[in-house]
C-alpha cells in the first residue's frame, strides 16, 4: 500500500484506538551513526505520542538495544531480556485479553521472520479474532500480511522507523 493511504488510514484509526499495542522488531536495534540518531529520534516521538494512552509494548530486541529507546518499563514487554519474567508475561497477557472487542490498533513495526511466534503471528491471530482491531505492518522487505487480513490490515514497505518519524511529525 502507498505510504501516504497507509498513514491516511493510521491517523483514522489512532484517533479511535480504545488499545494500542506496538510490536517493535530488528529495524530498532541499536545502529551506527545518523540511522541511530533517527532511531532514538522516532522512539522518543513515539513515546510522547502514546503518552496518556492506553497501551503496551512487546518486542523482539534484546533488553540493552530496548533500555536505549526509553519506553516505560511497566507498558513493555521484552522477552529476550534476562530480566524478564512470567510476572511480566502474565501482565502483558492480561492487558492483551482486555483487547477484544476494544477498537485496538496493531502498529506492527520493523519486526521480521527471525521469531514469528513473538509477535508476528500474535498480531495476526489477534486481528483475526478482534473484529474491532485493525493491523499496521511496518517493514522495509516483510509487511506482507495474510489474505484473510485483507480488510482489516495494511501493509507498508517501508522502514519503519522512518515512518513513524515522519508520519508523527504531522499528527
Amino acid at each position: 500500500m502507498e505510504k501516504t493511504e497507509a498513514e491516511k488510514i493510521l491517523k483514522e484509526k489512532l484517533e479511535t484506538a480504545e488499545k494500542i499495542l506496538v510490536g517493535i522488531g530488528s529495524e530498532w536495534k541499536k545502529k551506527e551513526g545518523t540511522e541511530e540518531e533517527e532511531v532514538l529520534h522516532a522512539a522518543e516521538k513515539l513515546k510522547n505520542f502514546l503518552d496518556g494512552k492506553d497501551y503496551y509494548i512487546i518486542t523482539s530486541l534484546p533488553g540493552e538495544d530496548v533500555d536505549r529507546l526509553g519506553f516505560s518499563a511497566g507498558h513493555m514487554a521484552v522477552p529476550h531480556s534476562v530480566s524478564f519474567t512470567e510476572e511480566a508475561w502474565k501482565h502483558y497477557t492480561l492487558w492483551l485479553s482486555c483487547t477484544l472487542n476494544r477498537n485496538t490498533v496493531l502498529l506492527e513495526l520493523g519486526e521480521n521472520y527471525k521469531d514469528p511466534s513473538l509477535i508476528r503471528w500474535p498480531f495476526e491471530k489477534t486481528a483475526m479474532l478482534n473484529n474491532k482491531a485493525y493491523l499496521f505492518r511496518v517493514h522495509k522487505i516483510f509487511s506482507q500480511v495474510p489474505e484473510e487480513l485483507s480488510g482489516k490490515s495494511c501493509p507498508v514497505a517501508e522502514v519503519s522507523f522512518k515512518l513513524v518519524d515522519d508520519f508523527l511529525e504531522r499528527v
